[in-house]
């Protein structure tokens, strides 16, 4: 079962307790208060992992405590730290704060965690509260409770072309022939009932698409399989409006299909509609579709509608079309295009003050910034830059601290800074 969109409850470890504890040795009779503060509570972290494909897993545990802090202990002994609980989700899973609607965080790169939780403090012990007034104090503070959420998860797939199309149109047709995916292909309407993303090519060429379920007119009301999977399409560089030009199943002419694939996109959300989209004319092998395909391709020409006419089942202008596709994925990709597409920029920026990285290629490119004296950060943020990993960083919120390994850096005015160890 896909499951794109769940509600979890998440909780920071309890803060231990500290310690009511006095120093007995021998020969020192009034050793004095010596109980420890109790250690922090456990933090809860996000991680995007590329070895999970939907939420479904939390669907079945939606609650989440991380561990307690321990107690303090004698001898000023301050209780070991409660253990973070990291949460593992797909790439391009959104966190919304259930209760007030704001994005949280979008975790976009492999091995990015968000703190989502704060552990409790640890209370302090007694040796905390000596004073001439009082040299032998019988207190000691309790811990605090761990940060409590309720989050909304929604995964929005990474892609970059989606396929969006009425029902069979021929997008499993098309998808299975192009890429690895193994999807169901059938001569009835509504074969593809969850998205279903398939590779292309290989290399520096190598491109990922999306098939999503038909959508009918009405979709954006709930009708079929409603806008349910429409989300998905928002982060893809281009749209295919796969259009059946045989029109077995309904009257309607490959005009209209445009029409109503248009109209319901705009409806669910007009940053789809102005999309880069190509219309791929499909079934050419069928009687009477390359009649249709003439007429219809006429009525593109005048809107200055590019169009390109295949057949999904016999290959008929597919790698023309691919080419086609690839040269437009590397314009838009040399754009500077922030990578939350379709989301306002004052949503953007809410997010958590903490972010981890796990990833070596920071870890090596902090290690190797070590090396320029007095241009550590030159030398970071130019890398950065050069390698594309920056982009991973824009949907932060100025102010945000990453953490890499036992390193600590902040996020602000776009660029990282390095924090000086503590």
């Amino acid at each position: 079962m896909f499951v794109d969109s769940v509600i979890i409850r998440v909780q920071g470890g309890r803060g231990g307790d500290g310690a009511i504890s006095f120093r007995r040795e021998k020969y020192i009779p009034r050793g004095g208060p010596d109980g420890g503060k109790g250690g922090e509570g456990g933090r809860v972290f996000l991680r995007a992992s590329p070895h999970r494909e939907t939420l479904r897993d939390l669907s079945f545990s939606p609650s989440y405590q991380a561990s307690s802090g321990e107690g303090g202990k004698g001898k000023k002994q301050e209780g070991k730290k409660g253990e973070d609980l990291v949460i593992e989700v797909p790439l391009g899973t959104q966190v919304f704060d259930n209760r007030t609607g704001e994005l949280l965080a979008d975790l976009l790169y492999p091995g990015m965690e968000v703190m989502i939780a704060r552990g409790g403090k640890g209370g302090k012990g007694n040796v905390f509260f000596t004073s001439p007034d009082n040299r032998t104090p019988r207190m000691a503070q309790k811990g605090e409770e761990g940060e409590s959420r309720e989050l909304r998860l929604e995964l929005k797939f990474l892609t970059d072309v989606g396929l969006v199309g009425l029902p069979n149109a021929g997008k499993s047709t098309f998808l299975s022939r192009v890429s690895n995916a193994k999807s169901l292909v059938a001569s009835y309407p509504f074969s593809t009932s969850e998205p279903i993303l398939g590779t292309v090519g290989e290399g520096e060429e190598k491109f990922i698409l999306l098939d999503t379920p038909a959508i009918v007119e009405g979709a954006s009301e709930g009708k079929g399989l409603g806008n349910r999977f429409l989300r998905h399409l928002e982060r893809a560089h281009l749209l295919l409006y796969l259009i059946d030009l045989s029109s077995p199943f309904s009257e309607i002419s490959p005009e209209e299909d445009l029409r109503i694939i248009r109209e319901e996109l705009r409806k669910y959300n007009s940053h789809l509609e102005d999309k880069p989209f190509l219309v791929v004319a499909n079934k050419l092998d069928l009687p009477e579709a390359r009649e249709n395909w003439n007429s219809f391709k006429a009525i593109l020409e005048r809107k200055k509608i590019e169009g390109w006419g295949i057949s999904a089942h016999s290959g008929e202008g597919v790698s023309e079309l691919l080419e086609r596709i690839r040269e437009i994925l590397k314009e838009e990709r040399k754009k500077e295009v922030e990578i939350v597409a379709g989301e306002e920029k004052k949503e953007r920026d809410i997010s958590p003050v903490v972010y981890r990285f796990s990833s070596t290629y920071l870890e090596r490119l902090l290690q190797e910034a070590d090396l320029h004296s007095g241009e550590e950060e030159e030398f970071l943020n130019r890398e950065l830059e050069k390698s594309g990993f920056k982009r991973y960083l824009l949907p932060l919120k100025s102010s945000s601290i990453i953490e890499v390994g036992e390193r600590k850096l902040v996020w602000k005015e776009k660029r990282l800074k390095i924090l000086a160890d503590e």
